[in-house]
């Protein structure tokens, strides 16, 4: 659980950074692509960085199979590539963000099918957020809207994206607590004949 609670906080933090991002793509959208491009080399660095902390802070047993430390850099460089080139980086950077609009939508896609493996009834929510955030994704990614409708579009999408992130984070957060403590109480009750037997 304490490993749930890390990677809780992880995917708050990257979802707050998302709504900034929306946020600020709302306002100006009429602003150079140069601008977006530190503000999602900014994400990147953040995102980078938290993960780096996660791993430093995480019990050498409990890394195995998990990624931390590889995202972390990757993010970072991919940060950093930005800053150093973003001239070469504003042709690709639309679709970029719109690939991560999209991500964000099949990540919960995914957490809705654990929920359900689980047995959950809190599954239905967070498929319904998934399909609107990947269908709205998808939609990004065609781009059929003229440069700065595209840009508001876009806003709308991180925004969207942060805030169904954070409430499907807290709802899984909620169930697998739910869970676990279901788990813990049959798990007691299961031993207490044992130990009334040894008693006698």
């Amino acid at each position: 659980m304490e490993t749930m609670k890390k990677l809780k906080w992880s995917i708050i933090i990257l979802a707050a950074a998302y709504i900034v991002l929306g946020v600020v793509l709302i306002i100006y959208p009429g602003k150079t692509m140069n601008v977006i491009s530190y503000i999602l080399a900014a994400t990147l660095i953040i995102f980078g960085t938290v993960n780096l902390i996660q791993y430093m802070r995480t019990d050498a047993l409990e890394v195995f199979n998990k990624y931390d430390l590889v995202i972390g850099f990757s993010a970072i460089i991919g940060g950093v590539l930005i800053i150093l080139n973003v001239e070469r980086f504003e042709h690709i950077i639309n679709i970029a963000l719109g690939f991560m609009v999209t991500i964000s939508g099949i990540l919960k896609f995914q957490n809705s099918i654990n929920l359900l493996r689980l047995k959950s009834n809190l599954w239905t929510m967070p498929f319904g957020m998934a399909i609107i955030n990947i269908v709205f994704g998808v939609i990004l990614l065609i781009n059929p809207f003229a440069a700065e409708m595209f840009l508001i579009l876009l806003g709308i999408g991180f925004i969207y994206s942060g805030i169904s992130d954070i409430i499907v984070t807290v709802m899984i957060s909620s169930a697998l607590s739910k869970i676990t403590d279901v788990a813990n109480t049959n798990q007691q009750a299961a031993q207490q004949p044992v130990q009334q037997d040894q008693a006698q």
